[in-house]
């Protein structure tokens, strides 16, 4: 009895996160993981070898863990540490002066094993597993990297380093509060969005070239439209003066319009009131579904002018990767409705609800559908009032992107999204008669 007791309080403490033998057993196993990718790396390509392996990531890893069993001495670590760095430093030496190899990338990984078991051993196991996950993400991706940047040049790297900039630089510092009279501008979002549709385009930039139109447009209007269709559309249409592919951009504004409406249904169905808008459902469905039919024939259409998906690959001449003035212009209207909304809520009653609606739709469809459903719980207005102003906002930003298109886009492009969205607005409208 004496035994199965003691059996238990043994295995309590081992699987206890405090416990230092199961964190010398997690550290080593990092450490492990590490290794043994170099280890069948050396035992497949002789080029591979180095004095980083299986047995020394783990010891590495294990003396980074057993430095802070130590609590009488806080400086063990770094003492540890110390010694570890002359030894690699030495392994540097031998390598670099004697048998000419250029690189201290193992060197490197070397000294970050040590830390890994560090960070168990103080209880910081969530990031010792990140740091390794990407210790090994770049040995193991280690040509796939060399060759993404051999795809590079100085003008994508310059356009990074401004979006970084404008994100990093500037918008940490603007205020999350409002700063106008009727609580409406609140310079945090509105700087959010110039870099969503800066982002959108850089993002677009990249899946074009490395995807082709073809796969890279549609992808960016979906993932872009999860967050905001009116960004990708500002996007796409001033990408769309600088190649003749009017038709693959057509498909991706449709594909993010689609994804929109979308949206707005799983809004009215996870946060609306149960039941109360069941026939409702059929607008934005039916606008959805009309949508993405004609996204498909346009995309059918451009292939028909082509050789096919995979060996399509037209001539596209999007110069810079970021660009922040058509953003910036977006968001000088952005506020400009935002003001509107605002004041038409504010001194208009029903009437201004509906005037928000339709200022809303402009820019923001979830604005309205989640304020309008949130009113209905509260009994502030009716649900028609609701699925009025909802349906309004929706038309509007369905409709709207004609606009965007022609201010910011090609004539071609215009065209094309006239008939795109003049379809499922007609649709859309018939089925929101047939609810009344």
């Amino acid at each position: 009895m004496v035994q199965l007791r003691d059996n238990k309080y043994f295995m309590l403490e081992f699987f206890s996160l405090d416990s230092p033998i199961f964190k010398f057993v997690i550290a080593a196993l990092l450490g492990a993981f590490l290794g043994l990718r170099r280890e069948i790396a050396a035992q497949k390509s002789p080029k591979h070898q180095s004095f980083m392996g299986f047995r020394t990531m783990t010891i590495l890893a294990t003396s980074g863990v057993v430095s802070t069993f130590f609590p009488s001495i806080p400086l063990l670590p770094f003492g540890f540490f110390f010694g570890i760095a002359i030894i690699v430093a030495l392994a540097y030496a031998n390598g670099a002066f004697i048998k000419k190899h250029i690189g201290i990338t193992t060197e490197l990984s070397a000294l970050l094993t040590f830390w890994i078991g560090a960070l168990v051993g103080i209880g910081e196991a969530t990031l010792a597993i990140v740091l390794t996950i990407f210790l090994a993400g770049m040995n193991a991706f280690k040509s796939q990297l060399h060759g993404f940047a051999g795809t590079l040049d100085t003008k994508e790297w310059t356009g990074a380093f401004q979006l970084m900039l404008v994100s990093g630089a500037i918008l940490p510092f603007l205020p999350r509060t409002p700063v106008d009279p009727w609580g409406a501008i609140v310079p945090f979002n509105v700087w959010s969005l110039v870099i969503l549709i800066s982002g959108i385009g850089f993002l677009g930039y990249f899946l074009i070239k490395y995807f082709g139109p073809k796969g890279g447009v549609p992808l960016t209007a979906f993932l872009g439209a999860i967050v905001s269709s009116t960004a990708v559309t500002t996007s796409m249409a001033v990408q769309s003066k600088k190649t003749n592919l009017s038709g693959i951009f057509a498909t991706g504004i449709l594909i993010s319009l689609a994804t929109m409406q979308i949206r707005v249904l799983l809004e009215i169905i996870f946060l609306g009131p149960e039941d109360l808008f069941t026939q409702f459902l059929f607008v934005p469905i039916s606008m959805a579904t009309t949508t993405f039919v004609m996204a498909i024939y346009f995309f059918k259409k451009t292939e028909k002018k082509h050789f096919g998906f995979i060996n399509f690959k037209p001539k596209v001449k999007i110069d810079q990767p970021f660009e922040l003035g058509p953003a910036i212009k977006f968001g000088l209207v952005f506020v400009v409705v935002l003001l509107a909304i605002a004041f038409g809520k504010k001194y208009f009653g029903d009437t201004g609800v509906y005037i928000a609606a339709v200022f809303s739709g402009i820019i923001d469809v979830d604005a309205i559908v989640l304020s309008s459903l949130e009113a209905v719980k509260l009994g502030e207005v009716s649900i028609q009032v609701a699925q009025n102003s909802i349906a309004l906002s929706l038309f509007m930003n369905t409709i709207i992107k004609i606009a965007y298109v022609a201010l910011l886009g090609s004539r071609k492009l215009t065209g094309k999204i006239a008939v795109g969205v003049a379809v499922p607005m007609v649709v859309g409208m018939a089925f929101y008669y047939l609810t009344l």
